[in-house]
């Protein structure tokens, strides 16, 4: 039987996968379970990833530890393009396992007012895509 993953492992798995699946360029994740966030921005530049000024990966693994703890959450990674546009990708994180969401159900999700249910308008620039699968160890 497995042991169970300590939650600054998990965060710290979930960190190192999403920079290597980023690719070079400016990115921003999001990591959301009910009323807790994370916001990670960071730049990727060949193999070397740059977390924003004064920011320490201990203090990153330790926020997103913290909304990872309990039920299942989700993902957002938010790539910053040329020309003004924005790739967005989508996981749901349950336990070990990160689910690849498709363009179609993130735009769902962005698409919709969370508290009402009303549709929200397109954010001009900004495209879904099917994210790719995350090896997370």
């Amino acid at each position: 039987m497995k042991a169970p993953t300590l939650p600054t492992q998990r965060a710290e798995n979930l960190l190192y996968a999403l920079f290597d699946a980023a690719g070079d360029g400016c990115h921003v994740m999001t990591a959301s379970a009910g009323v807790s966030t994370a916001v990670v921005p960071f730049h990727n530049t060949g193999d070397r990833t740059y977390l924003g000024h004064g920011i320490e990966l201990a203090d990153v693994v330790e926020a997103t530890s913290l909304t990872l703890v309990g039920g299942p959450c989700g993902i957002v990674l938010r790539t910053n393009e040329e020309e003004g546009t924005s790739r967005v990708w989508g996981w749901r994180l349950d336990g070990d396992a990160a689910t690849p969401l498709t363009a179609g159900e993130l735009c769902r999700v962005y698409s919709t007012d969370w508290l009402t249910g009303a549709p929200l308008p397109q954010e001009p620039g900004l495209y879904y895509d099917d994210a790719p699968h995350l090896p997370l160890i």
